[in-house]
């Protein structure tokens, strides 16, 4: 049995990682309860989920399934934007991230509007880091100008899932600007406008019956977000503390070096996810914007480690210290996952 696994993970290793996320997944189904909820759920958007659907066991444990396993596509996303960037080794390495960091499991299969939102966000991500990439290398016949409308499409779906992703949009917006890439911004735009326009007619009109209602109260509110109820320097410790603990040492140290070493380098995945991180600390009624940042914060921080320490003659000549680095932050990571089961 043991001899199959592994012949298994050696042939299908995405499809093995992908496997061991979903056994993790379905454990925190099942065995997590509400430790982190009172300071998460604020339901989706402006869009309020029935207190009856909340209490009902077989209906909070199908719902929590069915998040784990949309949450899949987190993974393999985030595979395929590495793969663009690195090699499919490093790409293996983020799917593990993805499956296996401590809180993953939980804020997965919980309502975080935040993080359902981040298969489209990833998705729109894709098309255009892999458009840009083939601009970069002149294969122009590959090129299609309409893969930015599709990008825009689906980052507007994000929108729609979760309103506050419009920030990470405009990162993407201001990104393809910098790279002096018009059309590809106007593109975008475009898909965009259509999906946050089709999804916000059709959805308010079912349950509002007149279009825009939760945008229009969102935008309506949002001076609210940022009434300062602690302070802005204790946002700025959140931040901190979410960068540097709740990413694990001293893996968070490594990612926050490699992070700002390739902003130049992949700068379509690294200011998007800044301006992201910049926007958190102003937003004081709903910390889980930070979610958003999450998987491209973690694909370009550790691409960006991992370039340094191959070429680093220090960290050759001490790979112990590097393995032991790696340790520490294994053990503490599971130490932390199996806090989310039993507390």
């Amino acid at each position: 049995m043991n001899e199959k696994l592994f012949f298994f993970s050696i042939k299908h290793p995405l499809l093995y990682i992908l496997s061991l996320a979903i056994i993790v997944k379905i454990l925190a189904a099942v065995f997590t309860d509400g430790w982190f909820l009172a300071i998460m759920f604020n339901g989706f958007n402006n869009y309020t989920i029935p207190e009856s659907w909340m209490t009902n066991p077989w209906i909070v444990y199908i719902s929590r399934l069915a998040l784990g396993a949309f949450s899949l596509l987190i993974i393999t996303l985030s595979y395929r934007i590495t793969k663009i960037i690195a090699d499919k080794t490093t790409a293996l390495e983020i799917a593990v991230f993805g499956a296996l960091l401590w809180a993953v499991p939980y804020v997965t299969v919980h309502p975080f509007a935040s993080v359902v939102s981040l298969p489209f966000l990833l998705y729109g991500t894709l098309l255009i880091l892999k458009q840009n990439d083939l601009l970069d290398n002149n294969e122009i016949e590959k090129f299609h100008r309409t893969s930015f409308v599709i990008a825009g499409f689906f980052l507007g779906l994000g929108f729609a899932v979760y309103y506050h992703s419009l920030i990470y949009y405009i990162g993407i917006l201001v990104t393809l600007f910098l790279l002096k890439n018009w059309k590809g911004a106007l593109m975008t735009l475009i898909g965009y406008v259509l999906a946050v326009g089709i999804t916000q007619t059709i959805i308010d009109l079912v349950i509002y019956h007149k279009p825009f209602v939760a945008m229009t109260r969102f935008f309506g509110d949002f001076g609210n977000c940022f009434n300062y109820v602690f302070g802005l320097e204790f946002n700025i410790k959140i931040v901190g503390l979410f960068l540097l603990v709740a990413l694990v040492p001293p893996m968070s140290v490594m990612l926050i070096f490699g992070f700002f070493r390739v902003f130049r380098k992949y700068i379509l995945l690294v200011l998007p996810t800044l301006i992201t991180l910049v926007y958190s600390i102003f937003i004081l009624d709903d910390w889980s914007v930070l979610l958003l940042t999450v998987p491209t914060y973690v694909i370009a921080g550790y691409v960006g480690w991992k370039e340094f320490h191959k070429n680093s003659a220090f960290w050759t000549k001490n790979k112990w210290l590097l393995l032991t680095c790696y340790m520490i932050f294994a053990v503490l990571n599971i130490a932390l996952m199996i806090f989310t089961f039993v507390v």
